[in-house]
């Protein structure tokens, strides 16, 4: 027999570096004779979109400059500034608050620039894609920048955000500030256990986020199901047996992380913006906790399903059949699939 049952669960991650450490982005900026803008930032890509968040929201800080005239210099420290480690869910917090003013210091150069040229007020000018206008002037960004150039005003600024202090914890984990940013979010599933098995599919999955302002939607929904996945592996399959500290696990034969087959049917993101307790940009990290309540939300539906605690993870088959053995639950003969709660 198949049940199905739902779970959920909640929880909330710290952002940003803790516990007194300052935490702290410098970047650079330049305009390009020829009308592009460069980022100049060491920091690391490691699959979470950091470029498209850096080019939107320098595209913003520059008031409305088009992301496509933006490019990211190839991160080096030879010729780049330090915007700290990725990490600690605080690129678009830390880093992207410094693109963003380093974008309007930029801004104001080249309104004030284009002003003196047309011969207007500062606040008459505006910025559209990729030109300047006042009024029925227009200025191609290139002839701005080329007189920029010529009477010797820089076109590559520096700009540097620090998120707010935190505090040190003591020996027993208090302080009185030790996180300064949280965000949040509840995982609700749907799965179906086979009781004569006990395998477990998982249906369904609505994950509502509160991670502030969401720049890139696109990408945080894929952020949110990427850890939709990757809570389902450790909830369901993953599991490194250790012996004396070496892994009897030696190929992913027998590491079995999910595959898109293994993936729900349906996986539906939604954000709630809670606001930021600081910064410009009302932006809070969004990258590790969609992996934190989707395991919870899983075996908390797998006991609404069958009555029975899982309190091993992985849930493999044998683990949630016994689970349910121990208190009764397991089928002993074929019978029509069924919806409801134990």
């Amino acid at each position: 027999m198949k049940r199905r049952g739902v779970g959920f669960a909640s929880a909330f991650q710290g952002a940003n570096f803790h516990f007194g450490h300052r935490d702290e982005a410098q970047v650079q900026v330049e305009a390009t004779e020829d009308g592009r803008f460069l980022i100049y930032a060491a920091a690391s890509d490691i699959g979470e979109g950091l470029e498209a968040m850096l080019r939107v929201l320098l595209a913003e800080g520059l008031g409305g400059i088009s992301p496509r005239l933006i490019e990211w210099v190839q991160p080096s420290t030879a010729n780049s500034p330090n915007p700290g480690s990725t990490g600690a869910s605080r690129m678009t917090t830390v880093v992207g608050n410094a693109i963003w003013r380093a974008g309007q210091e930029l801004r104001n150069v080249m309104v004030k620039v284009a002003a003196a040229l047309i011969g207007v007020e500062e606040g008459a000018v505006r910025v559209e894609q990729d030109h300047l206008r006042a009024g029925d002037h227009v200025l191609e960004l290139g002839d701005v920048f080329a007189e920029a150039k010529r009477r010797g005003i820089p076109l590559r600024v520096e700009a540097a955000f620090t998120a707010s202090d935190t505090t040190p914890v003591d020996e027993y984990g208090q302080g009185e500030m030790p996180v300064n940013q949280f965000s949040y979010a509840t995982h609700i599933a749907e799965v179906e256990v086979d009781t004569e098995t006990g395998e477990v599919a998982v249906l369904r999955v609505v994950a509502v986020h509160d991670s502030g302002r969401i720049i890139n939607p696109v990408s945080a929904e894929g952020q949110v199901e990427g850890g939709v996945a990757m809570g389902l592996g450790q909830t369901l399959t993953e599991e490194l047996v250790l012996k004396d500290g070496i892994p009897l696990i030696e190929s992913f034969s027998t590491y079995l992380i999910p595959t898109v087959y293994d993936a729900p049917e349906s996986i539906e993101p939604q954000f709630v913006d809670g606001g930021a307790p600081f910064g410009d940009l009302g932006v809070k990290g969004l990258a590790e906790i969609p992996c934190v309540p989707i395991i919870a939300a899983i075996t908390n539906a797998i006991y609404n399903a069958t009555g029975a605690r899982v309190r091993t993870l992985p849930a493999t088959p044998e683990r949630v059949w016994r689970a349910m053995r121990a208190v009764g639950k397991v089928s002993t003969g074929s019978q029509e699939k069924q919806d409801g709660n134990a």
